[in-house]
């Protein structure tokens, strides 16, 4: 037992330090309360910004067009950035995952929410990107979709002018590595069983092809498109996604929310 005139132990350093950062709540780091909530720190471009944990988070579902840095400036982009930056920058958000949470850039994937805002989808509602769908993560793949239509219709954004974007199937090969729309007609569609090739030239070895893996034909059937060769055979379509060098100019699509027919 403790004797009645013995002195109570000082308080030790640690504990004036906890204290402190009690009464001073300012010194702590701007982490929202709850769980998995953070703070945007800095915006890098239309669908990508960086937490207060340093993560890098790339939006699920929308492409926008480039800002600046290593690629090109985008008709756009720098527009697409402000909107992203007054969305989110400085602001508390809430992430939710789909089936994949890291991309191959190590980039944390996910659906971003400032409040009950959904920013993907108030980006394409904005015409600030493109929704574009990346399988499997297609959990909100529909409403991005529809809103995009609407904004297209009402031209919004991107879509007042998109002739400034897209580009012709013709000049595909100088955007090798870049995201693109490709506006073209399909002059040859053939299903080879390990996949089908649309061809907007005539020669499929040198110019601009889509190809659209077997394994992805699932998503088609989902749509609709049991014969995707006989229902884009003839069609003007755009097409998004990023251009690589086989055998010429192509875009690998793995779903058919990737291939617009225009009327």
């Amino acid at each position: 037992m403790h004797s009645k005139g013995r002195k109570r132990a000082a308080p030790t350093a640690a504990l004036l330090i906890f204290s402190a950062l009690l009464v001073v709540p300012e010194l702590f780091p701007l982490y929202a309360q709850a769980p998995n909530t953070f703070y945007v720190k800095e915006v890098i471009d239309g669908d990508t910004i960086v937490l207060s944990d340093n993560r890098k988070v790339r939006y699920i579902g929308i492409d926008t067009p480039e800002s600046g840095g290593l690629k090109p400036t985008e008709y756009y982009g720098i527009e697409a950035k402000k909107i992203n930056k007054k969305l989110t920058e400085g602001k508390e958000v809430r992430l939710e995952t789909d089936l994949e949470r890291i991309d191959n850039y190590g980039r944390t994937l996910a659906y971003v929410y400032v409040d009950d805002l959904f920013v993907n989808l108030r980006l394409v509602e904005l015409g600030a990107a493109v929704a574009r769908p990346y399988p499997p993560n297609l959990k909100h793949y529909g409403e991005l979709s529809r809103k995009m239509e609407i904004a297209r219709k009402e031209k919004r954004g991107l879509w007042a002018e998109v002739e400034k974007w897209m580009i012709p199937a013709e000049d595909a090969g100088r955007y090798i590595g870049l995201s693109k729309t490709v506006v073209g007609k399909v002059l040859h569609a053939q299903d080879k069983g390990f996949g089908v090739f649309l061809n907007f030239g005539g020669d499929f070895s040198t110019d601009f092809t889509v190809f659209i893996p077997a394994k992805n034909l699932t998503y088609f059937k989902d749509e609709g498109i049991g014969d995707p060769a006989s229902v884009y055979r003839g069609k003007v379509v755009e097409t998004t996604g990023t251009i690589r060098e086989h055998n010429g100019p192509s875009i690998t699509v793995r779903h058919p929310g990737q291939i617009y027919i225009r009327k």
